[in-house]
């Protein structure tokens, strides 16, 4: 009997050990492990990278800033400009009139004399400097935006100091707005590199203040009296300057010699042609009467008139 309990006891004790050995299972590679990809630039979809490793991220290209041999860099516009070539061009005057004929450097520094076009457009513009209590500016002002038109203008930095207001409000009127040197006098082929470079900076300081938070550099400048030498050229291309002449204009600079509306309409009339670029000034009421006839006339005849911008 105790030798049955024995093999009995034996035979439940080898089952009850086979029930506890769990069979030896291969690990699944496609299960549970989460392979790391790389990132991928074009990928639509990111892909969560595993608890147990980083992110990869990508390394971004570091920008790199060229500096052009022997320059120096202008602070104020954030740009070097290279003032080492200034000895080598030409000091000799270039004189301007509406009937000049365009020279190599003109074509080289892109200077703008007129608008190759066939439509029938114009440009107007306006050299303001010495235009004072007049009230010239806001009639002006008043003559163009009844008629929905825009101009550019050309700011002489005293203008700008003297009347912040008046430059502000053809600013909120939507023209464009030029330098024309900060006070007009010296002759800028007369200057030092140093010398004139501040006199733009000098001139965009009090556009700045003027117009505050709304102040955007100028980006395009006319030299005053229509006289200038290649360096002058070269420089404000290197600060970041188109320069503006024109082929259309006539002697109405000279605030004390008034000739009467009627002379100055045959003289804006005279000028007429495509792509023409109106140099004018009102210093004087001669254009400000004069005007309001002559663009009434053209937009009638069907031309339309623009500004740089």
């Amino acid at each position: 009997m105790k030798k049955k309990i024995y093999i009995f006891s034996l035979i439940f004790f080898i089952i009850f050990l086979t029930s506890c050995i769990r069979p030896n299972v291969q690990p699944s590679f496609t299960q549970d492990a989460q392979p790391s990809l790389p990132y991928d630039a074009e990928q639509t979809e990111k892909v969560s990278p595993s608890p147990s490793q980083e992110p990869v991220i990508p390394t971004p290209t570091p920008t790199v800033t060229v500096i052009p041999p022997n320059s120096t860099y202008i602070a104020f516009y954030d740009l070097y400009a290279d003032l080492t070539k200034t000895d080598e061009l030409k000091r000799d005057i270039i004189y301007w009139s509406e009937k000049g004929i365009r020279t190599d450097i003109m074509d080289k520094y892109n200077v703008i004399t007129s608008i190759d076009t066939e439509e029938k457009e114009i440009y107007l513009t306006f050299n303001l400097g010495y235009e004072h209590v007049r009230g010239n500016t806001e009639k002006l002002l008043n003559i163009l935006k009844n008629r929905e038109i825009k101009a550019t203008f050309f700011l002489v930095g005293e203008f700008i100091e003297v009347f912040p207001d008046k430059v502000k409000a053809i600013h909120e009127d939507g023209h464009t707005l030029g330098a024309h040197s900060y006070y007009h006098i010296p002759p800028s082929y007369t200057m030092s590199d140093e010398e004139y470079i501040d006199d733009f900076i000098k001139t965009e300081q009090l556009l700045k203040t003027a117009l505050a938070d709304d102040y955007e550099r100028m980006r395009y400048y006319r030299p005053i009296s229509g006289e200038y030498c290649e360096r002058d050229l070269y420089i404000a291309q290197a600060l970041g300057y188109t320069s503006i002449l024109f082929d259309a204009t006539y002697s109405d600079w000279n605030r004390t010699v008034i000739n009467g509306w009627e002379f100055a309409y045959n003289e804006l009339t005279n000028d007429v042609h495509e792509g023409a670029i109106y140099q004018l000034h009102i210093v004087t009421a001669d254009n400000i009467e004069a005007l309001p006839v002559f663009l009434d006339e053209l937009i009638n005849d069907g031309w339309t008139f623009k500004a740089f911008d």
